[in-house]
């Protein structure tokens, strides 16, 4: 690198004429403070083009915090096009220097793989050498790989230990994970109180994801911290930022008559704007409003459109009712081949109904053709899953069936358990259970 230009002897000048004479004459603290004026000062005058010149220079004659800020630029394309592996390399040079905010960002860009190619074990060097500097988001980030095992051993205990040290920073994502870590039990003994407190205090800062999750836990909470008042206003103040995961609980927890001013109408407004923003589970519920007259006009192709919506999204309750009401002929344009592989769909997300249903049509030849070992095995399913009608049908298979046939179709059986996912519940969760990494 080269050597540092001298430093001026005057520091902080104010007359903007003297700081730009510096900065051309090849003072690199002037170089730096010049770029942080064009790119702070206000309206019309800010000019990032310039400033990120100035951080350039600057970044040349080895001015680390100019080298991180120079990182920035070239990882957003502010004031310069973006060019990720530029950046990496200037923050490499401002994180050797010990700029603790570079070197969680070099953490970043080795997690993600932005700039250079994804490398768990440098990301975890960076984060500790910044998490050791006090920072915050290396400290979450920290916890991220220890709770996901990525480049590390998985350690929920270690997860937990760096998002509270970032919680008691005031970092609102760690605040949060903290809360779910305490609500579940993860790393921590399971201790409503401190959710709540560390949910609250993230909420009242302002992030969404907080209230939103606040809002839950108020609705879900065992008695003593129960408050449905809490609750709705929590869940409104994410709603109303546009969260579709809150309009979908919100408009449940109106159409479920838990809010003092609970009615249908408002409950169905709030489920259609989160169907309008891809939430899947409200799609299917505007389906059934449309279908029933739930706080709308009752309007049967609306109800069928939204159906098949919200099945296409991947919906397993919305796959099995379009394929089951495409076996009857009741959904128009749906085959029965379509009907069948919709009831596949939702019988592979561990929907029991659907499974049986396969069953049924595989061994009978509806919409596909016959096949006794696969009608088996998702009968199986479906029993194993405590569905009557499928434990009464494999009980008759396995008194009349060829063994050779039972046979393959436990060896079926035991391939698909393989392949089926839990099947999402509607339903108000205790808490979001995936953590804000």
């Amino acid at each position: 690198m080269p050597t540092p230009a001298p430093q001026r002897e005057s520091r902080g000048m104010s007359d903007g004429r003297d700081l730009i004479a510096a900065a051309e004459r090849g003072d690199i603290e002037a170089q730096f403070e010049l770029a942080e004026r064009l790119r702070h000062r206000g309206s019309h005058e800010i000019d990032l083009t310039q400033a990120f010149n100035w951080y350039q220079r600057a970044a040349a004659g080895g001015f680390a915090r100019a080298q991180h800020r120079l990182g920035i630029c070239l990882l957003e394309g502010i004031g310069c096009s973006r060019d990720p592996k530029l950046a990496v390399e200037a923050l490499q040079g401002a994180a050797e220097e010990n700029v603790t905010e570079a070197q969680a960002l070099l953490g970043w860009c080795y997690q993600t793989g932005a700039g250079t190619p994804q490398d768990f074990a440098r990301a975890f060097t960076w984060y500790y050498a910044a998490a050791t500097n006090g920072n915050a988001i290396a400290h979450h980030n920290l916890g991220d790989l220890y709770s996901r095992g990525l480049g590390i051993k998985q350690d929920m205990v270690a997860a937990v230990r760096h998002w509270e040290a970032a919680a008691h920073q005031d970092y609102a994502r760690s605040q949060l994970n903290l809360a779910l870590a305490y609500v579940h039990g993860e790393g921590v003994e399971p201790d409503y109180e401190s959710a709540m407190y560390w949910c609250k205090r993230a909420a009242d800062s302002g992030y969404v994801k907080a209230q939103y999750n606040l809002g839950l836990m108020f609705a879900s909470a065992p008695l003593r911290f129960k408050n449905l008042d809490d609750a709705e206003a929590n869940l409104k103040l994410a709603a109303t930022a546009g969260m579709p995961q809150a309009q979908y609980a919100l408009g449940r927890f109106y159409q479920r008559g838990l809010g003092e001013q609970s009615d249908l109408v408002t409950a169905f407004e709030w489920l259609r704007k989160a169907a309008d923003l891809g939430h899947i589970k409200a799609a299917y519920r505007v389906a059934l409003a449309y279908e029933s007259g739930l706080g709308i006009a009752q309007n049967k192709p609306r109800a069928t459109a939204w159906l098949r919506h919200a099945a296409q999204l991947g919906y397993a309750h919305a796959q099995y009712e379009v394929g089951r009401r495409g076996l009857f002929g009741q959904v128009p344009g749906v085959l029965k081949e379509e009907a069948v592989s919709m009831l596949e769909r939702a019988a592979r997300q561990g929907h029991s109904r659907a499974q049986y249903g396969v069953g049924i049509c595989y061994a009978n030849g509806v919409g596909t053709e016959r096949d006794l070992p696969k009608a088996y095995a998702w009968l199986a399913l479906a029993a194993e899953r405590g569905l009557p009608k499928a434990l009464h049908r494999l009980g008759l298979m396995d008194e009349h069936l060829d063994q050779k046939l039972i046979h393959k179709g436990r060896r079926a059986l035991a391939a698909l358990r393989l392949t089926i996912q839990p099947l999402d519940e509607d339903a108000l969760e205790l808490a979001a259970r995936r953590f804000d990494v």
